[in-house]
């Protein structure tokens, strides 16, 4: 990468910054430039490969598609971090898509693909608190890295992620490999908790065995 596009990299990863800023919940979040895995520990929940198929979307979704890599003959493009060939969601102009989590999500990442000013994305936490993050203001560049990559939010553990929404007011806002990790179950963090205090009394009880001996 040259100087040039690390340069646009590292402000489009600064515009989200600011525009994330007054969210005290996150603890973490921003934007990675050009190609990108899902984060640790996410894994991918929604990879849009099946055209067509909008089952994962909210009931109300209006005016948007699935459609596979290349131009849809509306502007959209594949974005740049998704292999070539793959299916993706297209939210197009007036368009707008919320998909509400199986589990309540502790972080989350999706492929942003050419983001624009008219692109919005907003996230709704389990206490009905909502976060909008506006579109990169550098414009829908669909080759440079400064708008094209990953997007990520990790919350406190006073919240979750419930639901994301994404809406266009042109063509169009593109995501793929929407990606997660889910807040541990009760009975999950039990057994941690159980765990935990088992290997302290393990060490406990070998300090003990060794100061007698």
């Amino acid at each position: 990468m040259n100087k040039f596009l690390k340069t646009a990299a590292l402000a489009a990863a600064a515009s989200f910054v600011v525009a994330g800023s007054a969210n005290a919940a996150l603890s973490a979040f921003g934007f990675e430039g050009g190609q990108a895995a899902p984060r640790a520990p996410d894994s991918v929940l929604y990879d849009f490969d099946t055209l067509g198929d909008l089952s994962m979307l909210d009931p109300g979704y209006v005016n948007t598609i699935i459609h596979a890599a290349g131009s849809d003959g509306t502007g959209a493009q594949d974005p740049f971090s998704n292999p070539a060939g793959t299916p993706y969601l297209s939210v197009l102009g007036g368009g707008t898509a919320t998909i509400t989590f199986d589990k309540l999500m502790k972080s989350i990442s999706f492929d942003w693909g050419s983001i624009d000013t008219y692109n919005t994305l907003t996230i709704t936490l389990n206490d009905g608190t909502t976060h909008i993050i506006p579109g990169n203001p550098g414009g829908g560049n669909q080759q440079s890295p400064a708008n094209n990559g990953r997007y990520y939010a990790v919350w406190d553990g006073t919240n979750a992620i419930k639901s994301v929404t994404f809406a266009s007011t042109s063509n169009s806002f593109e995501v793929d490999a929407l990606s997660g990790s889910a807040v541990p179950e009760p009975a999950t963090w039990a057994m941690m908790i159980t765990g935990f205090g088992l290997a302290g009394a393990a060490i406990r009880r070998r300090r003990t065995i060794l100061a007698v001996a």
